[in-house]
């Protein structure tokens, strides 16, 4: 026994020996103790029956007891505690649902109990701080600081309660209005029980602060040009402003001038060495009041009108180009592609050209950063019989509609000339052009003023709670219309009809630069393997939240781990609902019935492999990062919403996991194996290489391929001959330069083709005339409008289904009749083809989207357009691949020639006809059924 022990024992000795020599002395002096006598001995006695949370209160008897709290010897943390020497401590928290506690003494000698009830009440708040100490007039966010408040404490403005948000025992937020400026008390009551109030603490207010906002917040504007900022002041009714840019009151011909409008406009030449300016707006009525937009000034459009000789010979020669809004530094470009330049002035360059073969030669001039911009061709000719080109220029005006977002005339020669092999070849090799850097950037520049980089707050709000579509749309309009890796681009968009994600989504949508990174990810992978592009997918945060595979929790004996997921990963990404032939037919049974491909079994066993992933912030696994509250990891070029999902082990499902035929035994614990394992599974299914592919096919090519192009294409994802499966370039290059996509002489029946999807034809005609920027922004917006756009826009469908499904059928046509499909036509009825038509004639005459900002000059179009015949000519060959029908050529020609040219000599007046002639022409091919479905 320890020496502790035996005290212990000695001391409860002592004190039973005590009590029966009293007993023994008392008894043998005749003093004999009644009931009265015993109970007085355990009595309890204290100084007072009140007592608040974590304070003490020391309690006595007249004779040695042991003591409890409500029936627990020595109590316990949720009612308080109470030691051998009667000190009873309140608990840190009111007890519930009763805060009033017994106490009881109980003697080892004599049956006899004594009670003491005590109220625990709440905390007396301390209030140290307030932050803000002062604030403006108006409405302001107040936080209290300082200890023991309680859940349910009060914020008391002035005296009077105001709504409180209780964030910890240290902290309270309230929203309080105040328009007079003053010094007015502040103090926290805490609730009852033993409700009290703390001492006050006083807050400033100071006179109104004027309030300002502009629009845009953030812009770009080309040199020369204007734009319009639309300040709105509140808190005074002075609403005078003063404007700066770069510092200078009204600006200056370097940096742009400014209007008390607020009419910025650009300088002629780009500022150095920064062509990004501040235009800045300070109230009249109190300086200390501003706000700032930044402005990025870029280079012009050029405008490129002629070029001198108007013919050449093969070899090397000197051509003039002219026209307007060159800069130093500017290229001339031959089909496409740079060649010597030099600059003469800002509506001249001399340019050296080596052409090689005889035929058409293509022209044009690119302007440098910030905001390079290409201008329309002019068509110079080479003497001689020109070779035979390695494809015709029909051909390859119909397969750049089919592999690209459209195709313009250099586009067209430079394929002509170097053949499908090369062409591959280069578009292999450029690199992806990136979306989600731009989107960062104006993320940033639209925050005034910019987040610290250790302002974790403020860069949260930023990145992962900023609503703002522009922030992917102005890069993707961008890209699509004006990218050089037209291959890549079109297959990315291809992709995200596939692997869908939206920023309807309330999460999703607020987070954009998470978006532009998806979207970035699916062109990442568009040329590797299909199942790394499967990998991708599933660990982006951005699907994780959009399908609810993020935070997705290892279930419990009554909620199982959400299914989302599991089931579209096999529906729409890689299997299918039906087991399929090689040939992407449905297998039957033997009465003659699709034969489902996974059961509901599959689905729940799949769908504990999707648990176990959440944010990566970097190595923090916590349960604050698992779930997003608590925890951060986003700023400048890194962030939660950019990296795959992390896993946590604790949160994942070690059931077993049956599905397809896989089973993955009880007790594993992995996430990322048993991811491993999952998606193994799918890659390797029979289903996925048809099923796959044959959605592929109808993205790029045909809505509804024959068995036959479905299983060579197939084939090519089983094995690209290499022993690889799911080799993206092998899979695109089969799909495109298969017979029945190349080979329209054969497969030009009415089964064939598919209805070019809304936006495809918009992007189609913008790059075949050279569409560009009046901003430098692309500031285009959302067409997702089906009245006054159209009907749909990129990474903004309204659920996982895309826009439109692969197996949509009309309902009531002769495609349901044919057993067809036609996906496209589930956008299609009346309002959106008059939102679409409405659209293409904004595009062509005053410009499109916001502030009309994309447009095209037609300057090649308008020169041919005293000729119809050969206006029509090119034409056809940029929008229609040389296939416009004899009747609908007859009706163009007809409404062409219906437009006077005016004699007299007044140049602005045939101008203004020839263009007239020109969009005309290109509006009626549009707004044609032979455009709107693709052969």
């Amino acid at each position: 026994m320890s020496t502790a022990n035996l005290s212990a024992n000695w001391q409860s000795s002592k004190a039973l020996l005590s009590l029966a020599i009293i007993s023994s002395l008392t008894a043998g002096c005749g003093m004999s103790l009644n009931e009265a006598q015993i109970a007085k001995l355990s009595a309890i006695s204290a100084g007072g029956n009140n007592l608040r949370v974590t304070q003490t209160m020391q309690l006595k008897t007249e004779a040695p007891v042991t003591w409890s709290v409500n029936g627990i010897p020595g109590g316990n943390s949720d009612i308080g505690t109470v030691s051998s020497t009667g000190v009873y401590t309140a608990p840190a928290i009111v007890p519930l649902p009763n805060n009033q506690v017994t106490i009881e003494s109980s003697s080892e000698i004599y049956p006899s109990k004594g009670s003491y009830n005590v109220s625990v009440l709440n905390p007396i708040p301390i209030v140290t701080t307030i932050t803000p100490g002062s604030f403006s007039e108006g409405v302001a966010q107040v936080v209290v600081n300082g200890s023991a408040f309680v859940y349910g404490a009060q914020i008391l403005w002035n005296g009077v309660p105001v709504p409180t948000t209780y964030l910890s025992g240290t902290q309270l937020v309230a929203m309080v209005t105040e328009y007079t400026p003053g010094t007015y008390p502040v103090t926290v009551v805490n609730p009852n029980p033993g409700s009290a109030s703390s001492q006050k603490v006083n807050a400033l207010v100071q006179p109104g602060q004027v309030l300002i906002q502009l629009q845009p917040s953030e812009t770009s504007v080309r040199v020369n040009n204007s734009i319009n900022i639309v300040p709105t002041v509140t808190g005074s009714q002075d609403t005078a402003l003063t404007w700066t840019v770069n510092g200078v009151a009204g600006g200056n011909t370097q940096i742009g001038t400014i209007t008390p409008q607020g009419v910025y406009t650009a300088p002629a030449v780009v500022p150095t060495p920064n062509n990004l300016v501040v235009v800045q707006a300070t109230s009249v009525d109190n300086p200390n009041s501003t706000m700032i937009v930044n402005v990025q000034v870029l280079n012009p459009v050029p405008t490129l009108l002629s070029a001198t000789p108007t013919s050449l010979n093969i070899g090397s020669s000197t051509v003039v180009l002219s026209g307007a809004n060159f800069i130093n530094g500017a290229t001339a470009l031959a089909n496409g592609a740079p060649i010597p330049t030099q600059f003469n002035s800002s509506g001249q360059l001399t340019a050296t050209v080596d052409p090689t073969v005889a035929g058409p030669f293509d022209l044009q001039v690119l302007n440098p950063n910030p905001g390079g911009a290409v201008s329309a061709d002019v068509i110079e000719q080479v003497a001689g019989t020109p070779p035979t080109p390695l494809v015709d220029p029909a051909d390859a005006s119909r397969f750049l509609m089919q592999a690209t977002f459209g195709g313009s005339e250099a586009d067209i020669n430079h394929l002509s000339t170097i053949g499908y092999n090369a062409w591959f070849t280069e578009q292999f090799a450029i690199p992806n052009t990136l979306h989600e850097p731009y989107a960062e950037r104006e993320i940033i520049l639209n925050n005034n003023p910019p987040c610290a980089a250790t302002d974790t707050t403020c860069n949260q709000t930023l990145f992962l709670g900023t609503f703002g579509d522009q922030y992917f749309e102005q890069p993707f309009w961008a890209t699509a219309l004006t990218g050089k890796d037209e291959l890549r681009k079109r297959v990315q968009f291809a992709l995200s009809e596939l692997f869908v994600i939206s920023s309807q989504d309330a999460v999703v949508g607020q987070m954009p630069r998470g978006v532009a990174n998806y979207y970035d990810m699916l062109g990442n992978d568009a040329f590797g393997n299909f199942r790394q592009l499967l990998n991708d997918v599933t660990l982006s945060p951005m699907m994780g939240i959009y399908l609810s595979t993020l935070a997705n929790d290892k279930g419990t004996a009554t909620v199982d781990p959400d299914e989302n997921y599991a089931r579209e990963v096999m529906q729409l990404f890689t299997i299918g609902l039906w087991q399929l032939n090689p040939n992407g037919t449905q297998q039957l049974d033997g009465s003659g019935n699709p034969i489902p491909t996974y059961s509901n079994n599959d689905v729940m066993g799949i769908a504990k492999v999707f648990t176990g992933f959440s944010w990566n912030m970097n190595g923090n696994t916590s349960d604050q990062a698992w779930s997003g509250y608590g925890a951060v990891y986003v700023g400048t070029g890194f962030g939660q919403d950019l990296l795959p999902m992390a896993a946590y082990p604790n949160h994942h499902s070690t059931d077993e996991k049956d599905f397809i035929g896989t089973t993955i035994p009880a007790g594993s614990s992995d996430p990322n194996a048993d991811l491993k394992i999952a998606l193994d599974a799918l890659f390797n299914h029979p289903n996925l290489p048809p099923f796959v592919s044959k959605q592929l096919i109808q993205r790029l090519v045909t809505s509804n391929p024959s068995p036959a192009y479905v299983q060579r294409v197939a084939a090519v994802f089983q094995d690209d001959g290499q022993g690889v499966r799911g080799d993206m370039q092998a899979v695109i290059t089969a799909i495109l330069m298969d017979e029945e996509a190349r080979n329209l002489a054969s497969n030009n029946g009415p089964n064939y083709g598919r209805v070019q999807e809304p936006m495809l034809r918009f992007t189609h005609m913008a790059r075949a005339f050279t569409a560009e920027s009046l901003s430098g922004a692309f500031d285009i917006g959302s067409t997702e409008d089906p009245a006054y756009g159209l009907g749909e826009m990129a990474s903004r469908s309204p659920t996982v289904f895309n826009w439109f499904a692969p197996g949509f059928v009309p309902s009531g046509t002769t495609i349901a009749a044919a057993g067809l499909t036609a996906p496209e036509m589930e956008i299609t009825d009346v309002t959106t083809v008059i939102g679409y038509l409405n659209s293409m004639q904004a595009a062509i005459s005053s410009g499109y989207g916001n502030n009309n900002d994309l447009y095209m000059t037609l300057t090649t179009e308008t020169a041919l357009a005293n000729n119809p015949d050969a206006l029509l000519d090119r034409v056809n060959l940029l929008l229609l691949g040389g296939q416009m029908s004899s009747t609908l050529r007859s009706q163009i020609e007809g409404a062409v020639n219906a437009i006077a040219i005016p004699t007299g000599g007044d140049q602005t007046a045939i101008n203004s006809a020839l263009l007239t002639r020109a969009q005309t022409a290109i509006f009626l091919t549009v707004a044609s059924p032979e455009y709107t479905a693709q052969h």
